[in-house]
């Protein structure tokens, strides 16, 4: 994630110096002076090494402090983990979905469809298509009538 912000640095400063100790010199140092007063402002120039070192706490990367003509930025880095398995549990919950739909598109042309016949047409395991169509019923969006043979399915509309 990335925050940029509208100033700039001191002149003759990098972003090398920020990272060192250093005398606070805001940009806007009547805005700096209202937050101190308010209490935002614990201490002048500690701002920067107090995010690097929540970081280091947090077992995260150092942030990136980047200085452009006309802005400043920091960059936090995500945890890959984290994100790995957020993406993992969408994909698998879309792949999911996107069977679901299918199953229901192939019931409602042909309603007395056998589980094996759908798992041969779907390219899956009959055990999968028997968790989908349970997944279906349990949500409400089929229902199935008469037995295994000769019953069929009615798919529910769409709420």
């Amino acid at each position: 994630m990335t925050i940029y912000n509208d100033g700039r640095l001191p002149e003759n400063w990098t972003v090398a110096d920020l990272l060192l100790k250093h005398r606070s010199r805001p940009y806007n140092p009547k805005i700096a002076s209202v937050f101190f007063r308010a209490g935002f402002i614990e201490t002048w120039g500690r701002g920067i090494e107090r995010i690097t070192t929540a970081c280091k706490e947090a077992g995260k990367r150092e942030p990136l402090f980047e200085a452009k003509p006309s802005e400043i930025a920091v960059t936090f880095y995500r945890d890959d983990n984290i994100t790995e398995s957020i993406a993992e549990s969408i994909t698998e919950s879309v792949l999911k979905n996107e069977m679901q739909k299918r199953i229901v598109a192939i019931m409602s042309t042909n309603p007395s469809v056998a589980a094996k016949a759908l798992a041969e047409e779907l390219g899956i395991a009959e055990r999968n298509v028997k968790n989908h169509i349970k997944a279906l019923k349990d949500s409400g969006m089929i229902d199935r009538v008469g037995a295994a043979r000769g019953g069929y399915w009615i798919v529910k509309p769409s709420k």
